[in-house]
């Protein structure tokens, strides 16, 4: 199934805007059981911006996806009484050359007690940057590797912790556990990062992310959301050894997806911690690579925020 997140469409003007409904449970979507805090389900930021993805690349359909930019992540969407109905407008703002960019919100209505609709909450807004299908990518992609944050390549090598170090600090149940385990710790001065393993969805603890899933039918997820999260996890063990707490992503600056790994690649992600703020906000930078040291996807400009203190036995500090 392909656009998995898109159960109907409200509102249609060609090539201009686009209205996309998508109801949200846990029957549906058991991943939301694993990425639930005090058990209340959280709708993740990278399945959020896979929404995004679907509903710009069905407003241009000759289009694939390049990345995103200027995402910011605000009200959580939390599934405290079940299903929550929420869309995704969609909007052609610019062209430039090969590429088009797509403004998106995810917004749900506002209900009082009857069940009467006041108005609308806004949860999170972005930039889908398309580029046009053609037989030759090669300067576009050029053009993005150009853009790639500088950060070096991350070798490979044995892991210096396993993937149970990081779960033992997250929430993230095994449909969300897209972190393969620390490689190392890299940087130096006030640029301090990890090295880690990133995981596809099909190398998941479990794979079953969509109940459909469950019965044999193939899902098609547009953005790789997973080494999206990967990449949140990483840039968050660095804000964790760094500062001493737990962080969520509130925003992205700039984003890239330059291939599809193939099924047997063994993916390697670096993030480095590129600044810090008083108010417990960082900022990383982050790169997955797969064979031959081939780039993957990369992040710029991911802010954290701090939520919470780390319990002091799940302290720790890498060597660098």
């Amino acid at each position: 199934a392909r656009f998995p997140f898109i159960d109907k469409v409200l509102a249609f003007e060609e090539d201009e805007r686009l209205t996309t409904q998508s109801t949200l449970s846990t029957n549906d979507h058991p991943f939301l059981i694993d990425h639930a805090i005090e058990g209340v389900p959280y709708h993740p930021g990278v399945m959020a911006l896979e929404m995004f993805a679907q509903s710009a690349l069905l407003l241009r359909p000759s289009t694939c996806l390049a990345g995103f930019e200027e995402v910011v992540f605000g009200l959580p969407i939390k599934l405290l009484k079940g299903p929550v109905v929420v869309r995704v407008e969609a909007a052609f703002e610019r062209s430039e050359d090969d590429l088009t960019w797509v403004r998106c919100r995810l917004v749900s209505d506002l209900m009082n007690s009857k069940g009467e609709v006041f108005g609308e909450r806004e949860h999170h807004t972005a930039l889908v940057r398309l580029v046009e299908k053609c037989n030759d990518l090669c300067p576009f992609l050029q053009r993005e590797v150009d853009e790639l944050p500088t950060l070096g390549t991350p070798p490979s090598g044995s892991l210096l912790h396993p993937a149970s170090f990081i779960y033992d600090r997250y929430f993230h149940g095994p449909r969300f556990q897209s972190h393969g385990g620390v490689l190392r710790g890299v940087g130096e001065g006030d640029l301090v990062g990890i090295d880690g393993v990133a995981l596809m969805r099909h190398q998941l603890p479990a794979t079953d992310q969509f109940t459909v899933e469950q019965n044999g039918e193939a899902v098609l997820l547009e953005s790789l959301p997973m080494l999206i999260e990967a990449g949140f996890q990483n840039a968050g063990l660095v804000a964790m050894e760094t500062l001493g707490y737990s962080s969520l992503p509130v925003g992205i600056a700039w984003s890239t997806m330059l291939r599809v790994p193939d099924a047997d690649e063994v993916l390697r992600l670096r993030s480095i911690q590129a600044s810090s703020g008083d108010d417990g906000t960082t900022v990383h930078d982050v790169l997955i690579v797969g064979n031959d040291d081939a780039p993957v996807l990369a992040l710029k400009g991911l802010q954290l925020k701090a939520m919470a203190t780390v319990e002091e036995e799940h302290r720790f500090s890498l060597q660098r």
